[in-house]
């Protein structure tokens, strides 16, 4: 136990300071009746007066006040004649009391006060060094880990408290904690510190401080200590600043992890571009090679059995299937890429419509579709060629998740700024989240025999989002089947030709 341990120990015990205060007293009463007839009364008068300023800088104010009435009965007793009594035979001895009385404690007073400021300043500029610590060291932190790590070894030893920092948004993962879940929970919620003077559950002063950064809260930080108040040389206040300090590391660190995601997603898909790129141009040459060799010799042997005709159209309906599967892969590596490339027309969607059925009829002839438009539907700005693709892409998709013979409905309405477009089939209907289909490689039913890659309502969103509409899916709730249903706005007229 080091001297100011010692000091501050005796100090807080009123009866071992009195007890110091008169043996004191009593060695400088011994040692000074030796010198009676050699120092005047006046220079012993300085001499106990010394002795309450040391005792004031050493012991505090308490012990002072103490020290400086001990003294003057001491003087009194033992110096003043008749000595050994405490009565005096000069009155003018009455004011030498009241001014060593008033002089002792005024310097006691002052003593103590330049000491507890002295104090003061110590802790404060410990205080500051331990913020200062705490700055260094959360610019450095590289992950949460860090951070709470920082926070303890920068707070507990040099402040002399107890540190818990949890870094998470959710109170609820805190239950198996020590501490009163109550004060945590409301702490976080609303915001503000929670300061227990004596805490209930371990009669610690404890303070509850949220890491807040833009009205959001990101952890709570927890300081408590079983042998004073928080509030002591404003440690609480300096909670704060720490806590706030935290949340600013906190913050920095999500900010750049987020920066860094991007980075690595941007990546990813340049990447995931370009394989699909490169894959769909070095598979398109060989399959047009292929699909060109069959219809040659379909041409040049009309008279081969009916076998080889078959295994003939075999080849040249898969290639070609192939083929319209690298033409999405390519087409949706140039949308991601570089995005749609729009040439606008004003022109009825009735007739986009037909041109796409025609256009799927080629590839399901069994298939029948049935068209409704309404008649309030305006003629739309928009790009034939990308438009006409979205249409058969789902009737296409609405098609595969059929029998051969099932009906597709097509329907055109008006709905305030937009003309919806819906696809209807009578198949099994969508197993996962129709929201999740329009995600590249993302199929309607996982454990489907139809080949496909998963591209093509990813391919109608993109066209669909870049005209400034959009695409949504469900199972039909009246019967069974699937909806696909895309918007187009209703653009003004002033780009209309004149009649």
């Amino acid at each position: 136990m080091d001297k100011k341990t010692i000091n501050s120990s005796i100090a807080n015990q009123p009866f071992f300071s009195g007890l110091i205060c008169i043996g004191i007293s009593s060695i400088l009463s011994l040692a000074c009746t030796t010198l009676l007839g050699v120092v005047d009364l006046a220079n012993i008068v300085m001499i106990f007066l010394l002795s309450t300023f040391l005792i004031a800088t050493s012991l505090g104010r308490n012990a002072a006040t103490f020290s400086a009435f001990i003294n003057v009965g001491f003087f009194d007793f033992f110096f003043v004649t008749p000595r050994f009594s405490f009565s005096v035979d000069d009155s003018q001895y009455l004011i030498t009391f009241l001014v060593m009385l008033i002089v002792g404690l005024v310097t006691g007073h002052l003593a103590a006060k330049l000491k507890e400021q002295i104090k003061d300043v110590s802790a404060r500029e410990g205080l500051a060094k331990a913020l200062q610590n705490l700055s260094r060291g959360l610019f450095s932190a590289q992950s949460d880990e860090q951070v709470i790590q920082v926070a303890k070894s920068a707070l507990e030893g040099p402040i002399g408290i107890e540190i818990d920092l949890f870094i998470t948004e959710s109170p609820e993962k805190l239950k198996s904690t020590r501490f009163d879940m109550q004060s945590v929970a409301w702490s976080m919620q609303s915001g503000t510190r929670i300061f227990h003077e004596v805490d209930e559950v371990d009669g610690k002063s404890i303070i509850y401080l949220p890491i807040r950064s833009e009205l959001k809260t990101l952890g709570i930080l927890v300081a408590s200590d079983p042998t004073k108040s928080l509030r002591y040389y404003g440690r609480d206040d300096l909670l704060q600043t720490a806590a706030n300090l935290i949340a600013l590391a906190i913050a920095q660190l999500r900010s750049v992890q987020a920066q860094e995601l991007s980075k690595v997603e941007a990546a990813t898909e340049r990447l995931k571009s370009a394989i699909l790129s490169s894959l769909s141009h070095d598979l398109r040459t060989p399959l047009t090679t292929m699909i060109g060799l069959a219809e040659s010799l379909q041409d040049r042997n009309q008279n081969i059995n009916a076998e080889s005709k078959a295994d003939l159209e075999t080849i040249r309906g898969q290639g070609l299937r192939l083929s319209s599967m690298i033409g999405n892969l390519l087409e949706m590596a140039r949308l991601q890429t570089q995005g749609p490339t729009l040439k606008k027309e004003w022109q009825p969607i009735e007739d986009v419509i037909g041109s796409s059925i025609k256009h799927f009829s080629t590839s399901f002839p069994q298939s029948i579709v049935k068209t409704s438009i309404a008649r309030d539907v305006p003629p739309l700005f928009f790009d034939e060629v990308l438009i006409e693709r979205v249409l058969c892409n789902l009737l296409e998709n609405a098609a595969k998740y059929s029998s051969e013979s099932a009906t597709i409905e097509v329907s055109a309405n008006k709905s305030e700024q937009f003309v919806e477009v819906s696809v209807i089939d009578a198949g099994a209907g969508f197993v996962q989240e129709p929201g999740q289909l329009f995600e590249m490689f993302a199929r309607g039913i996982s454990d489907t025999n139809q080949s496909g890659m998963g591209l093509g309502l990813a391919i109608c969103r993109e066209i669909v989002e870049a005209h400034g509409g959009s695409i949504a899916a469900k199972n039909n709730e009246s019967k069974v089947g699937s909806v696909i249903t895309f918007t187009l706005p209703i653009a003004e007229n002033a780009g209309l030709p004149k009649l």
